[in-house]
């Protein structure tokens, strides 16, 4: 036996194809960008199923509301029927029972009248004479009656139904019938949509064992996560801080120092801006487990992860480094004050000065970054 096998042009080894560092953090990105968005698609889906329940429900209460209405109207229309039908009976009951009380009456009188003449005879003709005058009185009330009433007519109640109605009803196929309604939108949010704030909930996470002796505790940093639970960072406190869907604090693990932001790496994994450091932290069953630390040689006041990238501002600059912690370029600076980005922060004196209760930042430093059109909103509350 001979094989014949075509020739190559290029042979490569497998192991010169390994990936980079860079391409390891490009296609871990990639994943977890994936997993987000499946996680948000399930979670779609799943309040699409609740709200196909919900309609169904309130579809059933619709038809069973309007069999009530259709029953309620028969039955009207029922007692009108039977109405009708008992003043009609009445009517003819009383007809009726004038002319057998007439009967009854005339025939009375002529048989008294009879007796008596039979009676009376040729014994009494002064008597005779007046029932024989009474009876031909009596005689000709019977003749005009028995004439008048010489056609008998025998009365009964019949029913005529409006057949209208049964035939309206068995043409229809139902009560009703059921359409469905759709709605498309994009799970892929534009970076560029507008964020309206359309209600605020005071809220309280302060816990027994946190330590501050402020009264407060002040909230710099919050991040949703993808099942619907809250990450904070209290600076006052050091601590980071799990609400749950009742924004009950559920969890919380200690910072080294002031927590002061964080955004979402993967779906269960943030990045939260301490001092000159990045610490990740991940949820596990619920609860706040410290990973790996960046040590950074600036400090950090805002971090944001984007394609696989660190993007780090410490107030001043904007930084960009990979996940492992290397530095890539500086991207943006500005020394004219502490805490500048060009114009983009804004603040809010008149709250911020009044007891420290509130305080609302908006960064956009990161509008730096070419082709690439997002920003971060901090929004600081301080609560009890």
């Amino acid at each position: 036996m001979t094989l014949h096998f075509s020739q190559c042009s290029k042979v490569t080894l497998i192991a010169d194809t390994s990936l980079s560092a860079t391409d390891h953090q490009q296609l871990s990105a990639k994943i977890n960008f994936l997993l987000s968005q499946l996680m948000k698609l399930q979670t779609n889906w799943e309040s699409n199923l609740k709200s196909l329940q919900v309609s169904h429900e309130e579809m059933l209460k619709e038809i069973r509301s309007k069999r009530e209405r259709i029953n309620a109207s028969l039955d009207e229309l029922e007692k009108a029927t039977l109405k009708e039908m008992d003043e009609v009976k009445a009517s003819w009951n009383a007809s009726l029972k004038f002319d057998v009380d007439t009967c009854s009456r005339l025939y009375t009188e002529l048989t008294c009248l009879s007796d008596a003449i039979q009676e009376i005879g040729k014994k009494n003709k002064e008597l005779a004479f007046i029932a024989r005058q009474k009876s031909e009185e009596m005689i000709k009330q019977a003749d005009k009656y028995l004439n008048n009433n010489s056609m008998q007519t025998e009365v009964s109640l019949k029913f005529i139904i409006y057949n209208d109605i049964e035939a309206y009803l068995s043409n229809l196929t139902g009560l009703g019938h059921t359409i469905y309604i759709t709605k498309e939108f994009t799970t892929q949010e534009s970076p560029d949509q507008a964020i309206i704030v359309t209600g605020a909930t005071p809220v309280s996470v302060k816990i027994p064992s946190d330590t501050s002796l402020r009264a407060t505790c002040s909230i710099y940093g919050m991040c949703g996560m993808f099942n619907g639970q809250i990450l904070v960072t209290d600076c006052n406190n050091n601590r980071l801080k799990l609400l749950d869907l009742q924004l009950k604090v559920v969890s919380d693990c200690d910072m080294s120092g002031d927590p002061y932001n964080m955004c979402l790496i993967t779906p269960c994994q943030v990045a939260v801006a301490v001092n000159k450091h990045i610490q990740f932290v991940s949820v596990n069953s619920g609860q706040l487990v410290k990973g790996r630390r960046l040590q950074l040689q600036h400090d950090c006041a805002g971090v944001a992860h984007h394609q696989g990238d660190l993007y780090v501002t410490s107030g001043q600059a904007l930084y960009k480094y990979t996940l492992t912690g290397t530095l890539v370029n500086k991207m943006y600076e500005d020394t004219s004050n502490s805490y500048t980005g060009n114009g983009h922060e804004h603040y809010c004196p008149d709250k911020y000065q009044n007891n420290y209760r509130n305080r609302i930042t908006q960064m956009q430093c990161f509008n730096k970054l070419p082709c690439l059109s997002f920003y971060i909103i901090f929004v600081l509350y301080i609560f009890y």
